[in-house]
Order: C-alpha cells, then sequence, then structure tokens
C-alpha cells in the first residue's frame, strides 16, 4: 500500500538530515553544556523526572485553566495585530485565512486546558541533546535557517541563537537570513530553498557514509 511504501521511505531517509526553522527549544550554551547523568529522555520514558510544576499547587488544574482561559482571551482580539508583527517581512502571509484558523482553534472548548496543562510537561529535553549522536539523538548534517529579523523574540536573540548553534557540533550550518524573521520559511522561501539545495550535498555525502557504516557492521555480524 501506499501507506507502507511511505513508512518505508521514511524508514530509510528519516536520519539523513535535519533542516531546523524557526527552532524552538532549549538550546544550552555548547561550551557550558554537560550532559545529566541521566538523559533528559531516558528520565522521561522511565518517568523519574521531578514532580509537575504547578503554580498554584493548592487549587490544582482549575487555577491552570483558569490561567490558560485568561490568557487566550488576553491574545484572542490582538491575533491580527500579532501576525501582523511576526509577519513584518512579508506581510501578505498574514491574511485573514491565518488569522481565522488561529481564532477558530482558540475558540475551542479545550483550548484553555491546553494551555495550562502545558506548565505541567516535564523538562524540556535541550537541543544539546537531540543533535548529539553519541547520547541517543540526531548525529548528522543539521540546516538551521535562522531569520535574523525575529520580531518575537527579537533580532539580538537570534543573533545570539544562530552563534549557539554554529558552537554546537560539527556538521550543524547555520544560514542567516536578514530578510527572515520568526518563519522564515514563510518569509524568505526562496531563500530558504536556496539553503536547502546548498544543503543536499552534505546529507548525500553523510547518507553514503551512513550506508557503508550499515553494510560494515553487517558483514561484521555475518562473521
Amino acid at each position: 500500500s501506499s501507506a507502507a511504501r511511505w513508512r518505508e521511505i521514511t524508514r530509510d531517509h528519516a536520519r539523513l538530515g535535519l533542516i531546523l526553522c524557526n527552532t524552538a527549544g532549549v538550546l544550552e550554551e555548547p561550551a557550558e553544556y554537560a550532559a545529566p547523568r541521566m538523559l533528559v529522555r531516558d528520565a522521561t520514558l522511565r518517568g523519574e523526572h521531578a514532580a509537575p510544576f504547578a503554580p498554584v499547587p493548592l487549587f490544582g488544574q482549575p487555577a491552570l485553566d483558569a490561567f490558560g482561559a485568561a490568557l487566550v482571551a488576553a491574545l484572542f482580539p490582538r491575533v491580527p495585530a500579532l501576525l501582523d508583527g511576526i509577519y513584518g517581512d512579508r506581510p501578505a502571509n498574514a491574511d485573514e485565512a491565518l488569522a481565522f484558523a488561529i481564532t477558530q482553534g482558540a475558540c475551542s472548548p479545550g483550548a484553555a486546558n491546553v494551555i495550562g496543562s502545558g506548565q505541567k510537561l516535564a523538562t524540556n529535553r535541550p537541543l544539546n541533546e537531540v543533535l548529539d549522536g553519541e547520547a541517543g539523538g540526531f548525529g548528522g548534517p543539521v540546516l538551521v535557517p535562522q531569520g535574523m529579523n525575529d520580531k518575537v523574540s527579537g533580532p539580538a536573540r537570534a543573533s545570539e541563537r544562530a552563534d549557539a548553534f554554529e558552537r554546537l557540533r560539527p556538521g550543524v550550518k547555520v544560514c542567516r537570513l536578514e530578510a527572515g524573521g520568526h518563519c522564515p520559511q514563510d518569509d524568505a522561501p526562496e531563500a530558504v530553498a536556496a539553503a536547502i539545495l546548498e544543503f543536499l550535498p552534505a546529507v548525500r555525502e553523510y547518507a553514503q557514509g551512513d550506508t557503508s557504516r550499515g553494510r560494515a557492521a553487517e558483514s561484521t555480524v555475518g562473521a
């Protein structure tokens, strides 16, 4: 079936290259990062994290729901204006359809609960671990198209994050897009596409090496 074929394709190519647009998550300063005794991934799977964070433990989930409802109420009327700022480099992307899609989701009866429950999530797995092949993460080539005119986190923070990615490890390539903002794939699609095309040879080289390593391992097992 086509579904089975798709699973086969993604299984064979899922670990060959990674492109991170609008990167989210924790990225600790590489020079200061020290892998914990137990990886965040393993601690999460084993349920060995500290108790989930709750801002008002005496009131529990109702307090979290109230927090989520207040946040939705505060942001709901500002969605169009917020989108204008986020897509400042390409205002046409902040159209009525996008605003409608976001406000429609915010109208869901469970929206406040989802936002409030986010306060109970386990510790974030840092990208230092996620992109560390020796720690069970991805050790192949990584492309980070970084919008330098990010109006959400700010240009200074975007520059700091790009610098940190460049120091993370060999194989991580940062493409600084001066005309790109918080969503560079939307703000500067042509520049992102060009960066991906330039990135592909590194993926092919890694794929060839990965295939060679796989054959060597099979030969060792067969012997």
